[in-house]
């Protein structure tokens, strides 16, 4: 019998604004860049772990101006896909609002197996010093975190993994230090010049996953 392959999945970042007024402003003071393009340590990831690993990457409803029960029905629609089979992991890996999305999700709901590991790179849980890419005002909108409910999460995995830069421009670090306060075992990772993590690749992130199946 052919072997299963461990499953993770990647929940990218996006944009939220508690009104039209805000995200419009945006919109306006937005720089146009028609060529831009680089290659994401996402699909360096899922190229590396394609043997071994079967990758998802949702592609959540207007990133935008997210709306966190938008996201919330897409990724439940996903959810049938996971392996009930405990030989095959389970990994979440989310980006920027992504990984505040997995911290929200979680925190208040199950998913149908244990989750091995839970890697969060530059999360954010609330608006303070939030900076959209424009200079624009930006918050968190209805994806804010209830802090009291976080550590509901780690009854639900193994293995807590947060990365931040002490340069980030657009997610203070000071968000990472905050939200690990409510996790006993959650390890922090500081860096200190990968800005938002526009990067080809992410060895740490990588090493961690494969030193934790």
């Amino acid at each position: 019998m052919a072997k299963s392959n461990h499953q993770i999945f990647f929940i990218r970042g996006g944009e939220s604004f508690d009104n039209k007024e805000q995200f419009y402003e945006y919109l306006r003071t937005r720089p146009l860049d028609a060529k831009k393009g680089y290659r994401s340590w996402r699909d360096w990831m899922e190229w590396t772990l394609g043997e071994t690993f079967d990758s998802y990457v949702p592609a959540m409803p207007n990133k935008q101006w997210a709306d966190y029960y938008a996201w919330k029905i897409w990724f439940e629609k996903y959810l049938p896909l996971i392996k009930k089979d405990k030989k095959v992991k389970l990994i979440l890996v989310g980006t920027s609002l992504g990984a505040t999305f997995l911290i929200k999700y979680l925190s208040e709901n199950n998913l149908p197996k244990h989750v091995d590991q839970i890697h969060l790179v530059c999360p954010c849980i609330d608006d303070e010093g939030l900076v959209g890419e424009a200079g624009a005002k930006e918050g968190v909108g209805n994806f804010k975190i209830d802090l009291q409910k976080v550590k509901n999460i780690e009854s639900k995995t193994d293995y807590i993994f947060i990365y931040h830069s002490k340069d980030d421009p657009w997610v203070p670090i000071n968000h990472s230090r905050r939200l690990i306060k409510y996790f006993k075992n959650a390890k922090l990772l500081e860096f200190e010049n990968r800005g938002h993590f526009f990067q080809p690749t992410f060895m740490e992130l990588l090493e961690n996953i494969n030193s934790h199946l």
